[in-house]
């Protein structure tokens, strides 16, 4: 399901627990919000079913699983060559762990994860600018990530 859902201010507030702890027993959002166990697990149900939450899973510390370098790579395409096949060809890289289509000069905007400098530039020579609609590509490597979420505030 695709667009806004309506929510109440108990949706808002499971929600925002999920974001900080998805873990989380079902007992003890349930006393959070002041709700049955039951009406909890359905409100999760309902939320998972509307699109609203779309997975809950761990969120892996990229430097401590021996991912040190995080770049972002913009990509400019040869417009002849089908946008749809490099979406999917680009989606399919495990080590591309964001795509954005993107207004400006560039077309789209990668964020891309790797153990070295070395596999970085492996990776874009002979995976991503193989890629028959890949006309150029410009990286930038960060430095120092100072913030990093994907809760929204609720």
């Amino acid at each position: 399901m695709t667009g806004i859902i309506l929510m109440d201010a108990t949706d808002r507030r499971l929600l925002d627990l999920l974001q900080k702890d998805g873990r989380r027993a079902s007992a003890d959002l349930a006393k959070e919000i002041g709700l049955s166990v039951s009406a909890t697990n359905d409100r999760v149900r309902k939320l998972i079913d509307s699109g609203a939450v779309k997975s809950i899973e761990a969120i892996v510390e990229p430097s401590v699983v021996g991912f040190e370098v995080t770049a972002f790579v913009f990509v400019d395409l040869d417009y002849k060559c089908s946008e749809q096949e490099f979406v999917s060809q680009v989606t399919a890289f495990d080590r591309v762990v964001e795509v954005h289509h993107v207004t400006g000069t560039h077309s789209y905007l990668l964020k891309v994860r790797e153990r070295t400098n070395q596999d970085l530039n492996v990776f874009i020579a002979k995976s991503l600018k193989h890629l028959a609609a890949v006309r150029r590509t410009e990286t930038l490597i960060s430095l120092e990530t100072l913030k990093e979420t994907l809760r929204l505030p609720l």
